[in-house]
């Protein structure tokens, strides 16, 4: 073979080496890549995105059940907006409106549609406010809810509920009645600590009043 043979085929075979690597350095970037998807993924699913509280697996040291109701003067009459089923409540089963099983669940969740909110946690101390029980609701359903069949952002602050704002002569109150025969206007909001108001010792509700 003569000398520039021997280097066309020298010269081929460093080629192709090059590129074999080449390839094999893609194939391993989109590996990582998936992997790496995966991995965030199965985080994601099992920790609840932007869930505010780590998953808990219904731990019953604290276990009081309020009961929220929500009313909404839309214009044309008051409307009760149903709380849906399996809010904080990942991969749920659901049978008959009931919500059991699932891959997550936050220390505040409801089972069915009835308002009751279970709040299920490691520490008695531990406190649960309003606001972040709407925050698990729009973790858990980031398209809204209906409120007198048109969908609504959910929302919920001083001034905001599904966005009915106040002023104009509408106001936004949050009842309590700790099983008293009144009930008491709070001024804790969306700070308010449900884990005080337990439907099934002592009759207690939350209502939030649109009007």
């Amino acid at each position: 073979m003569t000398q520039a043979r021997k280097k066309r085929v020298l010269e081929e075979v460093r080629k192709q080496r090059q590129r074999r690597t080449i390839i094999s350095l893609v194939v391993v970037a989109i590996l990582i890549g998936t992997i790496g998807y995966g991995v965030y993924a199965l985080t994601q699913s099992k920790g609840g995105g932007n869930f505010p509280f780590p998953c808990l697996a219904e731990i019953t040291t604290l276990h009081v059940h309020p009961w929220l109701q929500i009313f909404i003067n839309t214009g044309t009459g008051n409307v009760s907006v149903t709380i849906p089923t399996a809010v904080g409540i990942l991969g749920p089963q659901i049978t008959n409106g009931l919500a059991s099983g699932g891959s997550c669940f936050e220390p505040m969740h409801t089972h069915d549609s009835s308002g009751i909110i279970h709040i299920e946690a490691a520490s008695i101390s531990d406190q649960y406010t309003l606001g972040a029980f709407f925050t698990i609701w729009q973790v858990t359903y980031p398209n809204g809810v209906s409120v007198n069949g048109v969908t609504s952002p959910i929302i919920f602050n001083r001034t905001d509920i599904f966005g009915f704002k106040t002023g104009q002569g509408h106001t936004l109150s949050v009842l309590v009645d700790r099983g008293q025969p009144t009930y008491q206007n709070s001024t804790a909001d969306g700070a308010l600590d449900l884990t005080h108001y337990d439907y099934c010792s002592a009759q207690s509700t939350v209502e939030i009043v649109y009007s």
